[in-house]
């Protein structure tokens, strides 16, 4: 009698624990299948002949693009493993500037092949140990491919920058593009700090109007949407200036929102008019003592930065007046005139004015303006990218694809190394991780050998968006690689196999493929530990 119940509770152990294994099988299978299909949605947009997305925001604003980056930033996405992989392509674009796509599609491919291994009966943790072994082989086989860059050489940096806009809208402008960007990040390199660079010295400023070819280099300051006060005549040129960035307001003060002042008669009013004229009149003598010439005044929100009463002492006195400062920009303007922002103006001293050579206002080939502040201090080494576009959707674009270019050449700073593009580098590190899969044995042989698989995506891809058969091309690299010729990669001016893909000028920086395989792997790996999904009810 006994045994029947003990049989009973074995029976109902076994059974939750299979409802168990169940549950997690599925949990894990789901997240897999949500982040594959975040890799499906970008991977027709990695390569130079990738597609565009056009996206349309809740307020009907469209943006077109094909930067991995933008298109899954855009993506209103719910499930929680679906967004992490929004996270490492913005890891990666903080880290390298490109290869946003990149990541996203290897990722994806490594998850299916976690699907075929995990049909196999490996364990997670297993497959996990298994890929970060490979990593480490693969990073270090990467170092064969690496050439060395010289910073002095800036053909060399050029050409991977080009490489790097080759998959962007603005591809066609990528001669006047590279250089540009090029130039205004060696020019802020740091010799106290040779192995990185702050792209916040670098300021994009967008202009609608002109075309791409019309977008400079200006070392100093650019102001789009900021003009200097014609109001009473105010200057619009000034040299030799002394500039003050004010805090504060140029007008009369105004009671509290809830406070209000009752005038009876005229006298009373008059009486207002010259205590508001003796404020304004004060204010105007001090800023004169300190020796100002320009004023750039921050954008206020309670009241007015100036009053027409201000505007004309100020003018009289032969002082510009740039008002409506955005609260970002004043990091950037302190930095470059090399001043210090006023709150009060008891603290404008001499000693916190910036200096620079020339102030004006400019006027562009399609009658628009901007105003420019030039010839700035030299040890600022801040300077401002002046972008043109025909519409906003191509400004936009241009702006994005400029700070993948900046990027770019912040990755050749930091890890000075160039290594061929066209799918060369993933076809080498396959073949390296296949010839090592074959000397191991058990688990960890099939878990290398299915992360040499899952690096042939990208080769495939770039083949596939360029209408080519991917299979054909895959397996003619394949053994162009066998032969040691380790930079053969597929060249997209003529559709075809190059035996040296570095001759058409298709470089890429070691540190993009780097992160781009280290983040992929990383992601993976927290994928496949994951066995449950709780909902929290905070």
């Amino acid at each position: 009698m006994s045994q029947a119940p003990q049989a009973g509770q074995q029976q109902a152990q076994k059974s939750n624990t299979f409802n168990k294994s169940e549950k997690t099988k599925d949990i894990r299978l789901t997240n897999i299948q949500a982040a594959k299909a975040v890799s499906d949605a970008v991977r027709t947009s990695l390569g130079p002949r990738g597609m565009d997305k056009m996206i349309q925001d809740a307020k009907g604003q469209v943006l077109i693009t094909n930067d991995g980056a933008t298109i899954l930033k855009q993506m209103d996405l719910v499930h929680p493993t679906a967004k992490m992989l929004v996270e490492i392509s913005h890891a990666q674009d903080v880290e390298a500037g490109d290869g946003t796509t990149s990541v996203v599609v290897f990722a994806g491919a490594l998850l299916k092949s976690c699907e075929v291994l995990l049909e196999k009966g490996i364990h997670p943790t297993t497959i996990s140990e298994g890929f970060q072994f490979a990593l480490e082989h693969a990073l270090t086989a990467l170092d064969e491919l690496k050439k060395p860059v010289d910073l002095e050489n800036k053909q060399q940096l050029i050409e991977c920058v080009q490489t790097a806009l080759s998959s962007k809208v603005v591809s066609s402008n990528s001669a006047q593009l590279a250089p540009l960007a090029v130039d205004a990040v060696l020019r802020i390199v740091d010799p106290e700090k040779p192995n990185n660079v702050d792209l916040k010295d670098i300021k994009i400023v967008k202009k609608l109007g002109g075309t791409i070819d019309d977008t400079e280099l200006v070392e100093g300051i650019v102001f789009s949407n900021q003009k200097a006060s014609q109001a009473a005549g105010g200057p619009q040129q000034i040299k030799n200036a002394k500039v003050a960035l004010l805090q504060f307001c140029l007008s009369a003060p105004k009671t509290d929102v809830e406070n209000s002042i009752a005038i009876k008669d005229y006298t009373e009013m008059d009486k207002i008019l010259k205590e508001e004229r003796k404020y304004i009149i004060d204010l105007v003598k001090k800023i004169v003592a300190s020796g100002a010439n320009v004023l750039l005044i921050q954008k206020s929100i309670l009241r007015d930065a100036v009053n027409d009463l201000s505007l004309h002492f100020l003018a009289k006195k032969g002082i510009m007046v740039v008002k409506d400062i955005e609260r970002e920009d004043v990091e950037f303007i302190a930095k470059t005139l090399c001043l210090v922002p006023v709150a009060h103006i008891d603290q404008l001293t001499p000693e916190k004015l910036g200096t620079a050579g020339l102030v004006e206002t400019v006027h562009l080939n399609d009658e628009s303006k901007v105003l420019r502040i030039t010839d700035v201090p030299a040890q600022s080494k801040a300077l401002t990218i002046l972008v043109r576009g025909s519409n906003q959707l191509v400004l936009d674009e241009a702006d994005r694809s400029i700070h993948d270019a900046l990027c770019v050449v912040r990755s050749l700073v930091k890890s000075k190394g160039l290594i061929p593009g066209g799918g060369a580098p993933e076809i080498h590190l396959s073949l390296r991780l296949t010839q090592m899969a074959n000397t191991l044995t058990g688990a960890k042989s099939m878990c290398v050998r299915a992360f040499a698989d899952a690096l042939e995506v990208i080769p495939y891809t770039l083949a596939e968006n360029a209408g080519l058969n991917p299979i054909n091309v895959v397996t003619e690299l394949r053994n162009r690689h066998l032969k040691q010729q380790k930079f053969a990669g597929i060249g997209m001016k003529k559709n075809n196999i190059v035996d040296d893909i570095t001759t058409e000028q298709v470089v890429q920086p070691i540190l993009v493929t780097r992160s781009a395989l280290s983040l992929a792997t990383e992601c993976v790996r927290m994928i496949l530990k994951i066995d449950d999904l709780v909902i929290s009810a905070r």
